[in-house]
């Protein structure tokens, strides 16, 4: 297949050049002393003594999260959290959000129920639904972002058995009250203003 690939001759031409470079003894270690090898950041994963090797994905998913947690936002996202300080669906989560990666003042901020929770370690994103001007409306967020700035429960959802309230987008009066909601989103503003 490589001989169809590259022709006969340029497979003879490579097979030559590396049988001259494995007799010739010449050592090419030039370019392998100018490389300089980064300092690790993180610890070495030490395996545990009933395990030889460490899952190599899972310790790269850990270190990826503890780079991104800044302040703190993982303990929302933790399945081993009690429901009172993990985000949970049928919670009032206000979002502050950064506009622009050039200009840090510029922020939005986002106030809605969070219908669903999607734990995917640095992939983690979350729902919340909102009826703005009688529309409806859906932002996902991604939990570790740098343009996330801030995540605050406002309120907790009471008498939600479910992972995932999608059923809400055609009953949206039965979680929250518009006018709760907005006074909710005013006074957290407000409260990131002082």
């Amino acid at each position: 297949m490589l001989r169809s690939l590259f022709g006969k001759q340029t497979l003879q031409r490579a097979s030559l050049a590396a049988r001259y470079i494995a007799t010739s003894g010449k050592q090419t270690t030039a370019a392998a002393a100018t490389y300089i090898t980064p300092e690790p950041q993180f610890p070495q994963p030490l395996a545990k003594p009933e395990e030889k090797r460490p899952n190599v994905m899972k310790v790269i998913e850990r270190e990826s999260v503890a780079r991104a947690d800044r302040d703190g936002r993982s303990e929302l996202f933790r399945r081993r959290v009690a429901p009172k300080d993990r985000l949970c669906a049928g919670d009032v989560v206000f979002v502050e959000t950064q506009n622009s990666m050039s200009d840090p003042s510029l922020t939005s901020n986002f106030t809605g129920v969070c219908i669903g929770i999607y734990r995917r370690g640095i992939d983690t994103s979350f729902i919340l639904r909102n009826v703005v001007n009688k529309v409806g409306v859906e932002m996902r967020f991604m939990a570790y972002s740098p343009l996330v700035k801030r995540i605050e429960i406002l309120q907790k959802g009471e008498g939600f058995r479910r992972a995932k309230l999608f059923y809400l987008r055609e009953n949206p009066g039965k979680t929250f009250q518009l006018k709760a909601l907005k006074k909710m989103a005013q006074s957290a503003a407000a409260a990131k203003k002082h």
